[in-house]
C-alpha cells in the first residue's frame, strides 16, 4: 500500500507535538523505498529529465515540434527603475532552477539529462519604440509578441527564456516574457510574476529558493516510476484503459490551426441552466462540461462510453505550487455511459471519474501512453490559475492578450491523433479562450460543432434531468 500523499499528510502531521511529528514522517518514509511525493534531492548533480522533456527535446533534434516556446506580456504604465527591474528579473533566474537549466547527454548512453546552471543568464533586449505614431507603436507591440512566441528556444542549449523590453513612452512600457514549455508551464506565470515583483520591491535578495525545485521533482519522478509502487500504479492504471482502442492518426500527420470560442452563460443561457444542474448535483463547471462532452464524443463515435483527455497542474505536493517549472501531466478521464443513463446519473459518474483520474496526477502521460497508444483525441481545460496582483511602487501593471499558445504538441503524445485542444477560463459571466486544433483532422466548423454539441446536451439535460440525453 502505497504512504498517504498530498497536503492533506502535511496538514496530519503538523497537528502532532514536534516529537511525534518526526517519528511519524520516518514512519511514513519506511514504508516505501522512493516517498510517495517529491523531496529535496540530495547533491547537485544532473539528474534524469522527465517523461516530458524527454518528448520534447526528441522533438526538438529532429526538428518536428513547434518553436517550444510559451510568450504573454504585461504593460508597466508609471516611473519604471529599468535597472531595478533587470535586477529583479536576474533574481528570479536565480530562484528557481527551471530557468536554469539544461539538458545533457550522458558519457553512458543513458536518457538524458537535467543539469542546472550555478548562473543565471538574463536575456533581455530593449527596443524603443517612442518615435512611432501611436498606430504604428500598436502594430510594432503585435509584431514583437508574435516574433517573441515564434523565435526558438532550446531545452539542449539551455536558452530556455528571454525577455524583451518595449519602451512606448518616459512611463510606458510592455515586457515580453519569452519560456520553453519544458521548463515553464501555465501555472509558473503567476509564480515568475509574483517573485518579479517582490524583487522589484524588496531586492533580488529578498527571493529566497522555493522548497522543492523542478529537478527535484524529475529526481524523484524517474526513482518511483522505477519503485514497486510507481510499478504497481503504472501498471494498473494502463489496465483500467487496456480495453479501449487507441485513437488513430490523422492521414496527413498534424497541422496546427487556433479558433477563438465562445459559451455564452447568460441568464436563461443553456449553459447556465446546465451548470446549475450540475451544482445541484455536486458537480463543477468543469466536471459537468466533460459529462456533456463525453456524451457528445459517444454519439460522434457510437460507442457506451468516452475519454476526455484533461491537462491537470501535476502540482500534487503542495511545496511544487511555488515552483516555476513544467509540471503538467495530462489525466485520461474515462465515463461510463453504458446502461442509458440520465444526465444526472452520467454527472455522478463523472464526478467520480475526475477524482479517480486526478488521483493519478503522478503519473506522467508518456508513461501511461506510449506511441500509438492514446484513447482520446480531445482535450479539455478549464484554468484555474491563481490571480496574480502585482504591486510595483509606482507603476501600474496589466496584462496583454498575447498570441495562442501552442499546446497540442505540449500535451498531447501524437499531435496527429488528436482533434481539438479547448483551453478555456471562467471570466466575466462567460466561458470562452482558444481552440487548437489539428487541421488534417478538423476544420473549424468541427470545433465549433463539439462546443454546439456540449450546449445543445446541456439544454436538454435541464429541461429534462431524469431522461436519457
Amino acid at each position: 500500500m502505497n504512504a498517504p500523499t498530498g497536503t492533506g499528510v502535511d496538514r496530519a502531521l503538523a497537528a502532532l507535538p514536534e516529537a511525534k511529528r518526526e517519528l511519524a514522517r520516518m514512519l511514513l518514509a519506511a514504508r516505501s523505498p522512493v516517498p510517495a511525493r517529491p523531496a529535496p534531492r540530495s547533491g547537485a548533480g544532473p539528474v534524469p529529465a522527465t517523461a516530458l522533456q524527454a518528448r520534447l527535446l526528441g522533438r526538438e533534434r529532429l526538428g518536428t515540434g513547434s518553436s517550444g516556446t510559451g510568450s504573454h506580456a504585461v504593460r508597466l504604465t508609471g516611473r519604471l527603475d529599468t535597472g531595478r527591474l533587470r535586477e529583479a528579473l536576474t533574481g528570479v533566474l536565480a530562484r528557481h532552477e527551471a530557468l536554469r537549466c539544461r539538458i545533457t547527454d550522458p558519457p553512458d548512453g543513458g536518457g538524458p539529462l537535467l543539469t542546472v546552471e550555478g548562473e543565471p543568464c538574463l536575456r533581455l533586449t530593449r527596443t524603443d519604440l517612442t518615435h512611432l505614431t501611436p498606430g504604428a507603436r500598436r502594430e510594432a507591440v503585435g509584431a514583437q509578441l508574435a516574433e517573441s512566441a515564434a523565435t526558438p528556444l532550446s531545452l539542449e542549449s539551455g536558452r530556455t527564456s528571454a525577455f524583451r523590453l518595449l519602451a512606448l513612452g518616459p512611463d510606458d512600457h510592455v515586457l515580453v516574457l519569452a519560456s520553453h514549455l519544458g521548463v515553464f508551464d501555465g501555472w509558473s506565470s503567476g509564480v515568475f510574476l509574483t517573485d518579479l515583483a517582490t524583487g522589484y520591491r524588496e531586492g533580488p535578495g529578498s527571493l529566497a529558493p522555493p522548497e522543492l525545485q523542478l529537478p527535484d521533482h524529475a529526481d524523484w519522478q524517474r526513482r518511483w516510476l522505477a519503485s514497486p509502487d510507481g510499478a504497481a500504479e503504472l501498471a494498473a492504471r494502463r489496465g483500467a484503459f487496456a480495453g479501449i482502442p487507441p485513437v488513430p492518426r490523422a492521414p496527413g500527420g498534424f497541422e496546427r490551426g487556433h479558433v477563438p470560442v465562445r459559451m455564452d452563460r447568460g441568464p436563461g443561457s443553456a449553459l447556465e441552466a446546465g451548470l446549475a444542474l450540475g451544482a445541484a448535483a455536486g458537480a463543477t463547471p468543469f466536471m459537468t462540461l466533460v459529462a456533456a462532452l463525453a456524451v457528445v464524443l459517444a454519439r460522434r463515435d457510437g460507442t457506451t462510453g468516452a475519454v476526455v483527455g484533461a491537462p491537470a497542474a501535476g502540482r500534487f505536493a503542495g511545496p511544487l505550487e511555488g515552483a516555476v517549472g513544467q509540471f503538467t501531466t495530462v489525466v485520461p478521464i474515462r465515463v461510463d455511459l453504458s446502461g442509458s443513463p440520465s444526465f444526472v446519473e452520467i454527472l455522478h459518474r463523472t464526478r467520480a471519474a475526475v477524482a479517480d483520474a486526478l488521483s493519478h496526477q503522478r503519473l506522467p502521460v508518456d508513461e501511461l501512453f506510449t506511441a500509438g497508444t492514446q484513447p482520446y483525441d480531445v482535450l479539455f481545460a478549464l484554468h484555474n490559475y491563481p490571480a496574480v496582483s502585482l504591486g510595483l511602487p509606482g507603476v501600474e501593471v496589466g496584462q496583454l492578450p498575447g498570441p495562442p499558445a501552442h499546446h497540442l504538441e505540449l500535451y498531447s503524445t501524437d499531435p496527429a491523433a488528436t482533434v481539438a485542444c479547448f483551453g478555456l477560463v471562467e471570466r466575466d459571466g462567460e466561458i470562452g479562450g482558444t481552440a487548437e486544433f489539428n487541421r488534417r483532422a478538423a476544420g473549424p466548423g468541427d470545433v465549433a460543432a463539439l462546443l454546439g454539441g456540449v450546449e445543445d446536451v446541456l439544454a436538454r439535460a435541464a429541461a429534462s434531468p431524469g431522461t436519457t440525453p
